[in-house]
């Protein structure tokens, strides 16, 4: 989080108005000119350049521009190049306060904008990376309508509910088709590892069929520990004719009993291991994240994708 800054900067002052404003009682004890109550606010304002065509609107450092497309100089954008259709609504606070220069508009450097225009390259304007298919995004937005919004912090509020749609017509601004297209969330403009959003719904579904599938797996493994244990016991309990006399009597196997007790004992821990693992799987794991009860569930309450 980047660092507060001053609650007064007079950075972009003159040095003579900020001796005006230090010798002046009224201004240092806030009566006067110092903003305190919504009082006239003494602070740096930068001048900005004016196109012809433009209509500007400007209190303090809060501006509203009607004219032609244009992010930064009058040769920029749509409107700069000569286009037509290309009227735009810039809304901005917070231009550089400290140029001592006349300032052109900056997507990346002036505080807080809503740009709204006819005809724009929008994510050019905002410096949005375009995505991996062909180097462009399948959203990219080029010489249309668009609106841009950027600040330090964004809030989008909907007290009954927030709905990001797209496509409700097949055709654009310039009747130009649009093919179907969705939703980019992109962290930090860095989309080289975008990818697919999962439906809640169908993981379910997918996970659900993935547990049957391992419990029927633990069965079978389960059945074979069982065969598997009946073999043992009964190779354990062979006997064999003693030797030398032929059809004497019959003794158990020295090597194989103990070999078989230790196989019953590591083969009876396996089995309830098993039997852990498929209540853990069925009942504990299913109940915790498969189960729309659950605080755990996997899909949320109220968010939701197509």
């Amino acid at each position: 989080m980047a660092d507060t800054i001053d609650s007064v900067n007079n950075d972009g002052l003159s040095q003579s108005t900020l001796e005006v404003l230090e010798q002046d009682p009224n201004y240092q004890s806030g009566k006067r000119g110092a903003g305190i109550f919504g009082d006239y606010m003494t602070e740096p304002i930068p001048t900005y350049i004016e196109s012809k065509c433009e209509k500007v609107h400007q209190h303090g450092n809060a501006w509203i521009v009607i004219g032609r497309d244009r992010p930064a100089s009058r040769a920029s954008g749509n409107g700069g190049q000569g286009h037509t259709q290309a009227s735009s609504i810039d809304i901005v606070v917070g231009r550089n306060p400290t140029s001592t220069v006349a300032v052109d508009p900056s997507f990346s450097s002036d505080a807080a904008r809503i740009h709204i225009s006819q005809k724009t390259d929008i994510d050019d304007n905002f410096n949005i990376e375009p995505s991996p298919w062909n180097g462009k995004s399948k959203l990219y937005s080029k010489s249309v309508s668009a609106i841009g919004i950027k600040a330090d912090a964004v809030r989008i509020i909907g007290d009954m509910g927030i709905k990001l749609v797209t496509r409700t017509s097949a055709t654009n601004s310039k009747d130009g088709s649009i093919a179907p297209n969705g939703i980019e969330l992109i962290a930090n403009n860095d989309d080289s590892d975008l990818q697919p959003m999962i439906k809640g719904k169908n993981m379910v579904e997918a996970l659900t069929g993935l547990e049957d599938k391992i419990s029927e797996l633990s069965f079978c493994v389960l059945n074979f520990m069982k065969d598997q244990a009946s073999y043992n016991n009964t190779i354990a309990a062979h006997t064999h004719v003693s030797v030398p006399v032929v059809g004497g009597p019959t003794s158990p196997s020295i090597e194989l009993v103990p070999a078989g007790i230790n196989a019953a004992i590591s083969t009876a821990e396996a089995m309830v291991d098993n039997f852990k693992g498929r209540m853990n799987t069925n009942i504990s794991w299913h109940n915790k994240y498969l189960n729309s009860a659950s605080s755990k569930y996997i899909c949320s309450e109220y968010n939701k994708v197509n």
